[in-house]
C-alpha cells in the first residue's frame, strides 16, 4: 500500500516539476512579447508623427507658385487666384458653408493637420440618429490622433476614433493604442471625449483641476473642412433632412488642453 502511494507521489512530483518549467517558459515568452509590443507601439507613434510632418511639409511645398527665371508663372498665378463664381439655385435651402472641391478619388490615410483620416465611412441619411442640425456621423468613419495617455497624461498615445452602427444608433469609440481594455464609448462624440478627459483628470500625476472643454466632434476630426468637403461629395449628404449646416470651428480651440497634448503638459509641469 505504501509503495502505491509512493509511486503516485513520485508521479505528482514529476508533473508539478514539469508544470513549473512550462510556466517559467511561458513567463519568459510573455515578457519577450511585451517588450516587442512596447517597441512596436513606440515605432508606430514615431511613424505617425513623421507621416503627419512629411505630409504637412509636402502640402506646404506644393502650395508655392512655380518660378521660372526668377519670376512666377503669370498664367499659373492668375489661374490659381482667379475668383470662382458659383451659381446657386434660389430654391435650395441647404446651407453650404464649406467649399466642395471635386477632385479625383481621395487617397487614405489623409492628414488633417492633427488627425489622420483612414476611412470616411458612409452617410446613413434615412436614419435621423446619424445626423443633427450641425453634424453628420458617417458609419465606418475611422481616424487616429495623438493625445495624452488616459492613465499617464505625461506620455503620448495614439487614439483610434470610430463611428459604428449599433442597432440603428451611432456608437462612438475612442480606443487607446496601448490599452485596449480601456475603450471609451458612448452614443455621442461628446460622451466619449468627456470620459477620456475625466480619466485624465483622475490620473495620480494630475494635481490641479484642468479647465477641460468637451469637444467630441473636433476630437474625432469631424470639424475639419477637408472631412466636411468629402462628406458633401456623398450623394446622401443632401438627403439628411435635419441637417442645417456644419458648426463653425473655433481655430483657437484646437490649442486647448482637451485637444492638444502640448497644451496639456503645461498644466502637468
Amino acid at each position: 500500500m505504501n509503495l502505491k502511494y509512493k509511486r503516485r507521489y513520485e508521479s505528482l512530483k514529476r508533473s508539478v516539476k514539469s508544470y513549473l518549467l512550462e510556466n517559467a517558459a511561458l513567463t519568459d515568452e510573455i515578457c519577450r512579447l511585451q517588450a516587442e509590443l512596447s517597441v512596436t507601439r513606440s515605432q508606430r507613434l514615431y511613424l505617425i508623427e513623421r507621416l503627419m510632418f512629411h505630409e504637412g511639409l509636402e502640402k506646404s511645398n506644393s502650395g508655392r507658385p512655380s518660378v521660372s527665371n526668377g519670376k512666377a508663372d503669370a498664367a499659373e498665378t492668375t489661374k490659381k487666384y482667379s475668383p470662382v463664381v458659383s451659381h446657386k439655385n434660389p430654391s435650395e435651402d441647404k446651407p453650404k458653408n464649406v467649399t466642395v472641391v471635386r477632385k479625383k478619388k481621395p487617397m487614405f490615410p489623409m492628414n488633417l493637420n492633427n488627425v489622420l483620416l483612414h476611412s470616411l465611412g458612409e452617410i446613413i441619411s434615412v436614419n435621423p440618429n446619424f445626423h443633427t442640425e450641425s453634424w453628420i456621423y458617417p458609419v465606418g468613419y475611422v481616424a487616429t490622433r495623438i493625445y495624452a495617455h488616459p492613465k499617464d497624461p505625461r506620455k503620448k498615445c495614439v487614439f483610434t476614433c470610430k463611428i459604428l452602427n449599433n442597432a440603428g444608433i451611432p456608437q462612438f469609440q475612442i480606443i487607446p493604442d496601448n490599452d485596449l481594455d480601456g475603450v471609451f464609448f458612448g452614443e455621442s462624440a461628446n460622451m466619449c471625449h468627456m470620459e477620456l478627459l475625466n480619466s485624465i483628470q483622475r490620473s495620480p500625476c494630475v494635481k490641479i483641476k484642468i479647465p477641460f472643454d468637451v469637444q467630441g466632434e473636433v476630437f474625432f476630426g469631424l470639424s475639419n473642412q477637408k472631412t466636411q468637403s468629402l462628406l458633401m461629395m456623398d450623394p446622401a449628404f443632401h438627403q439628411c433632412t435635419n441637417f442645417k449646416g456644419f458648426a463653425v470651428q473655433n481655430v483657437q480651440s484646437l490649442n486647448s488642453a482637451s485637444l492638444s497634448f502640448e497644451t496639456l503638459q503645461g498644466f502637468l509641469s
